[in-house]
Order: structure tokens, then sequence, then C-alpha cells
């Protein structure tokens, strides 16, 4: 490597490991969310829930709430409960406006882990089946993540349904359209029917916790990327 090229591939490091240290601290994401029946959502690491952003209890109103300071090592947590009875569900659309990006539900980023299947292994102290319409306390969600993090495989992939998702027209949710919360987004369940995961009747091992991460910057991936094969390159040399 000659030394102009040495010296640009430097500078586009430092470039992305400045970015990344610009932004890491600063994230801000905009929410706007509900969920049939009720939820606590937070932020935190990936063993804990640390700041309550927000709460809600009525499926029909869309919850709007700003949370700042979202790195790409934080998650932003859901705990969920549900009646056990009529349908369920969470919807939501989520944006990182730092970076410009965006991570509605249904999005592939997200994981829900079914807290419910493992009530006894978490804690002999609970019940061996969630009580309908009980919110976890904040110690209990911490409690859960805690076993998640020692478990990291109770983490899966969201159930969703076809056509049960937030067009204006063309979906077939029980819930229809809720104006305020992008179009596309997609109604999110846990899902122990094999069927429709939103079909009333039906305790789905909950409560639930979904999560998503903080994302990087999709610059500073790129530059770090870079960066790293570069520094890969120079060591196995």
């Amino acid at each position: 490597m000659n030394s102009a090229t040495r010296s640009s591939t430097l500078a586009i490091t430092a470039a992305g490991i400045a970015a990344l240290a610009s932004h890491a601290a600063a994230d801000t994401w905009n929410v706007n969310m509900t969920v049939d029946n009720q939820f606590d959502a937070y932020s935190g690491t990936a063993s804990a829930a640390i700041t309550l952003q927000g709460s809600g209890n009525s499926w029909s109103t869309v919850y709007p709430f700003t949370v700042t300071g979202m790195t790409s090592a934080d998650y932003f947590y859901v705990a969920t409960a549900s009646d056990h009875n009529g349908a369920q569900g969470f919807l939501g659309d989520f944006t990182n406006t730092t970076t410009n990006q965006s991570f509605n539900t249904g999005s592939p980023v997200w994981g829900v882990f079914p807290v419910g299947a493992y009530l006894q292994q978490i804690d002999s102290s609970w019940p061996s089946t969630w009580p309908s319409l009980l919110m976890p306390t904040q110690s209990q969600v911490n409690q859960a993540l805690a076993f998640a993090a020692a478990n990291p495989s109770v983490w899966i992939t969201p159930a969703t349904y076809s056509n049960w998702d937030n067009r204006v027209s063309g979906n077939i949710t029980t819930w229809g359209h809720r104006a305020g919360i992008d179009a596309s987004s997609q109604w999110i369940w846990n899902n122990v029917t094999g069927g429709n995961p939103f079909t009333p009747g039906f305790n789905h091992d909950e409560f639930l916790i979904f999560r998503v991460p903080g994302v990087p910057a999709p610059g500073s991936f790129a530059l770090l990327g870079f960066g790293g094969l570069a520094i890969c390159r120079r060591r196995r040399a």
C-alpha cells in the first residue's frame, strides 16, 4: 500500500470512528405505537430495562413519545399484557431521526421473548400461568431480561399474519386503520396456535417482551466496515 492510499484509508477509518462517536450518545427516536391490551415501553441495555419511556392501556389510542440518548448498544423494549380473550397485538412505527432510519413493527429487526413459557425457570415464586391483564413490574421485566441475556435463544421472531397491517384499506384486522401509525406497519405478537396469532381466546405465552436494538447510522456502518477490513488485512499481512 503506497503512502497516499494508506493516508486515505486512515482518514476514512478515523472519519468512521468519529461518526460513530458523534451520534452514539445523541440518537433520538420518534415512536408512535399501540398495544391491545396494555404495554410499558423502556429503553435499556442488552440485559436490563432502565428507563420507562411510555405506557398505554387503550388499543384505540396511538401513543406518541420521543426517546433520546439511544446508542447502538441500547435496546428499546415493549412489555405487554393481554386479557387472553379478545384479539391482541402490537403495532407501531419507530424512526431514528438522527440516522433517518425506520424500523416499524413487522421489520425483521424485531424480536419477542415469550416470558410466559419460562415463568418457573425465571422465578419459582411466579405463577405457572401469567394472569390476564396483569402488567409485569419493571423489576419483573428485568428478571426476565437477565434470564434472556443468559439464554439468548429465547428471543424469537414475532408472528405476523397476511393482511394484518395498517393500510387504510385492504387490511382485515380487528382494529382497522390506526391513524398516526405508518401504513406499512404490521401487527405483531407471539403465536402458540400455529394459525392467526390475533385470533381471540388464547394466552400466547404471555407476558411478552418485544425488543429492537439501537441502529447505527448507515454511513458509520460502511466506514467502520471499510476500516475493519483494512485492519484485518494488515493483521494477516
